[in-house]
């Protein structure tokens, strides 16, 4: 191969593999938000939690207000160009899969459900950005893992999708 040739598949090599890179980006990333400009801060109070299970929505909002530093948002408390605020409406964990072992039928795994209500809410402009009820889910292996597991996922899933359900969708 003689360098021109070289050269000239370099160039083409690097035109088109170029907009891949630039355009890919992480689940989490922010990168592809065309949030209005004038939206810098967001206040994420903790959420309000309507199931049975204790501490739900304290692992949502810190999870939540983790995703958010990595964003071109800030965090911030009073004063804030937004609001994401969201009530845990649900949680569950049940069993999915189950193999026979036997004569008896064994649950291999289960799955964590959690729904929530949200709203992202323009303080500046007095208007509802984005306004509804978001689920994850987190399934688990019950011989290697715990409901603790699930949970994680879960919680991990269902703020992907607050994410992209009201930041990502501008």
């Amino acid at each position: 191969m003689t360098a021109n040739k070289l050269y000239q598949y370099i160039a083409i090599l690097a035109v088109t593999a170029l907009p891949l890179a630039l355009t890919s980006c992480s689940i989490y990333s922010f990168s592809g938000s065309t949030l209005p400009t004038h939206i810098k801060t967001v206040q994420i109070p903790v959420f309000a939690n309507t199931t049975l299970e204790p501490g739900i929505n304290d692992d949502v909002t810190t999870e939540l207000s983790s995703e958010i530093l990595k964003s071109q948002l800030r965090p911030a408390n009073e004063g804030a160009d937004a609001v994401i605020r969201g009530t845990v409406t649900r949680y569950t964990n049940q069993p999915q899969t189950f193999g026979a072992g036997g004569a008896e039928v064994n649950v291999e795994q289960y799955i964590v459900r959690i729904s929530a209500d949200v709203e992202f809410f323009d303080n500046r402009k007095e208007e509802q950005i984005y306004k509804g009820t978001v689920s994850g889910e987190g399934l688990y292996n019950f011989q290697s893992e715990d409901e603790q597991a699930g949970r994680t996922k879960a919680i991990k899933n269902l703020v992907e999708k607050i994410i992209q359900n009201s930041v990502q969708i501008w």
